[in-house]
């Protein structure tokens, strides 16, 4: 038989088999560039045994004829063994993962096995293949396949249809221009069609040309279209805009979701991405990564990313924009909110710093701290962490003051709130510090406040300022305001009493004399039970409630009438007028209208007037005297008594601490003649 080589088709079929072979197993070095490891293994193995499938079919023109059988059987083995590296790649490359599959491996495996074992003992049964010499287009071998080929053959190309389905499904969803990759592709396919020709005609030898297309195809991905390549498998799958670079910078391609989210890219193809889209070069040059874009209508939000990944030489660069408005404008309100609890925190814990010595939360049912603020140590000693989730014995004196604290938990938990005033505590050395306590009870925050009840209540909120100094001080002011007043009055009582002695027993001027005496130290008598009942309100419960001023009017008028006998007291009130205050109150009226009768001359009038107003109930005190000094004035209008600017007595200053205690006002109008005093004083809910 005539060598192939001295006819020129048979150096054509040659040189095509040869050449697709050696190609293939000589690029096996450059799949090893892609970034992907499975892609890596998919692409050599179906370069390899592509290339040695295409080198079996040269060696099946050039061995002597014994061989030319186990060689065409060879790249009959080599060839099958191709259609499943080849589902291996495409698995790999369309981010599916088959090809990790455990049964499918093995279902694989055996597959080719079997058809294998059909193959190599095609000389026993004559069912895969038989052979015959021919003469057309030059003197060869000739092989006539059998049912057996038929069946595997079938089988390979449904494979490799399912692979081909695989890939070009990723093409379509990439939203790139695919077209070249597509055609590039299909260069797999174009050998069947020859295959079938070959069936049809003599011209052609029925040998399988499928190698020739795997070496085109290896050669057009690994050399000429690998950045796209692998762009389209980077993007397929995601409806983000994305925009295809080349290893420069350069646009290639771009999704449509990117045109039209960034209208400006329409027709950029080979600008650069800066000058296509700045913004979004400069995003991806920064560390926030986020793209903040005014659409018209409202604000868009993406997150840029970009993936580089590269065969050989060649890089592709895919920049993603995933929209993540949802995400950010949720991301931005948190941590807007984060701001503002932040802010708010900050405040809180400079309005306790400033206020309070500390804070703490309380467990009603446990009676145990939940919550204690740091500055707890430098008041007691403990630190915050040591007293939460202890008990609130941890910090009293004693049993009794244990007692006590519980007592007033289980008015919290009713639901009241409470202040107390120098409660006893213990510090960590034992000693026993004094301070002014604020109570308040912990609703469940998941209840509306219209809808909360004593069960709904969770914790007491305990608010503590140290009362040490100003139990120091009232108690000093106290001693010394006793031993004042019990020494000033009995010394007076003595001067008072020999005053009266020498009045009664001098004439003239002399006697003049001794009742001038007489009645100032009256007058001193008056102020020391002035201070007396500044010293018995001092501590009294700020807390009111419903009082009728008329019986109290009516009282003080009777008192006043019988002191100043050859006054004129006159009454004009309603049957009730109910303000919110306490029975106190009386004293701050007697001394208001002590006064006036005491400054309006001989035969003083006095009118008292009741009535309600729109914001409360109005008691005006009414005289006819010269008016009242400025001094005085003062004194009722802002409590001031200073050195300079003093009244003749504590009486006004007692009336004006006791009305504005009650949160009411003392004003004195302008008149002619005579002083008025209005008191205001806050009507009671109840009346």
């Amino acid at each position: 038989m005539a060598a192939p080589w001295a006819d020129p088709a048979g150096l054509a079929y040659l040189g095509l088999f040869s050449i697709s072979g050696v190609a293939c197993l000589l690029l096996i070095p450059r799949a090893g560039t892609f970034d992907d490891p499975d892609i890596q293994t998919g692409m050599a193995w179906l370069l390899g045994t592509a290339g040695a499938w295409a080198v079996a079919k040269t060696a099946f023109f050039l061995v002597p004829d014994p061989f030319r059988e186990p060689a065409y059987t060879i790249g009959l083995i080599f060839g099958f063994a191709t259609v499943w590296a080849w589902l291996y790649f495409c698995s790999a490359y369309t981010g599916r993962s088959f090809h990790r599959n455990t049964t499918l491996r093995r279902l694989g495996a055996g597959v080719f096995l079997a058809v294998t074992l059909v193959k190599v003992t095609n000389p026993l049964h004559r069912l895969y293949f038989t052979t015959s010499e021919a003469t057309t287009p030059f003197r060869h071998l000739a092989i006539e396949h059998g049912l057996f080929h038929w069946a595997a053959t079938g089988l390979a190309y449904v494979l490799a249809a399912v692979g081909l389905f695989m890939v070009f499904e990723l093409y379509v969803q990439s939203g790139y221009d695919a077209r070249p990759l597509g055609v590039l592709t299909a260069m797999l396919g174009l050998p069947v069609v020859v295959d079938v020709v070959a069936i049809a005609t003599p011209q052609l030898i029925d040998v399988i040309y499928a190698p020739i297309g795997v070496a085109v195809f290896a050669v057009g991905t690994l050399f000429v279209f690998g950045p796209r390549f692998l762009a389209v498998r980077t993007t397929a799958g995601s409806e983000a805009p994305s925009v295809f670079l080349d290893s420069s910078g350069r646009i290639r391609d771009y999704s449509p979701a990117a045109t039209s989210a960034f209208p400006s890219l329409a027709g950029a193809t080979g600008d650069r991405l800066e000058d296509a889209l700045p913004e979004v070069a400069a995003t991806l040059e920064s560390d926030d990564r986020i793209l903040e874009r005014d659409s018209g209508e409202q604000t868009q939000y993406y997150l840029v990313s970009a993936d580089s990944s590269g065969v050989g030489g060649s890089t592709a660069r895919v920049v993603t924009l995933t929209d993540v408005t949802a995400i950010e404008r949720q991301r931005r309100q948190l941590s807007q909110r984060e701001r503002e609890l932040d802010e708010r925190n900050e405040l809180y814990r400079a309005v306790i710093a400033a206020s309070f010595a500390f804070v703490f939360r309380i467990d009603l049912d446990e009676r145990a701290f939940t919550f204690v603020s740091p500055s707890v140590e430098e008041f007691l000693g403990y630190t915050a962490d040591e007293l939460e989730g202890g008990p609130i014995s941890v910090v009293m004196p004693d049993e009794q003051t244990t007692g006590l604290a519980r007592e007033y938990l289980d008015q919290v938990a009713d639901g009241e709130a409470l202040q107390i005033r120098d409660f006893p505590l213990q510090n960590r050395d034992g000693g026993t510090v004094y301070t002014d306590i604020r109570v308040v009870p912990i609703y469940d925050p998941g209840v509306s406040e219209e809808a909360q009840t004593a069960d709904d209540i969770v914790g007491a909120q305990t608010m503590v300022r140290d009362a040490t100094e100003r139990r120091r001080r009232e108690g000093l002011i106290s001693v010394i305001n006793r031993v004042l007043r019990h020494n000033v009055r009995n010394e007076l009582s003595v001067i008072n009493g020999y005053a009266e002695m020498l009045a009664a027993d001098l004439d003239g001027d002399a006697a003049s004399k001794a009742n001038r005496i007489v009645e100032t130290a009256d007058r001193l008598l008056d102020l020391t039970e002035s201070a007396r009942e500044i010293e018995a309100n001092r501590n009294q419960s700020p807390d009111v409630e419903p009082v009728d001023l008329v019986p109290i009017v009516e009282e003080s008028v009777r008192q006043l009438r019988e002191r100043y006998p050859d006054a004129s007291v006159t009454v004009e009130s309603p049957e009730t007028a109910v303000v919110q205050a306490l029975p106190r109150v009386e004293t701050a009226l007697w001394e208001l209208l002590d006064n006036a009768a005491k400054h309006g001359g001989e035969r003083p009038s006095v009118e008292v007037a009741v009535r309600e107003t729109d914001d409360g109930i109005l008691i005006a005190i009414a005289d006819d005297g010269p008016g009242l000094p400025e001094s005085e004035r003062q004194v009722l209008a802002t409590g001031a008594e200073e050195p300079l600017v003093h009244g003749q007595g504590l009486g006004l200053w007692l009336a004006y601490w006791l009305i504005g205690n009650f949160d009411g006002e003392i004003d004195i109008p302008e008149h002619r003649q005579g002083t008025t005093v209005e008191v205001r004083l806050p009507k009671s809910p109840a009346a």
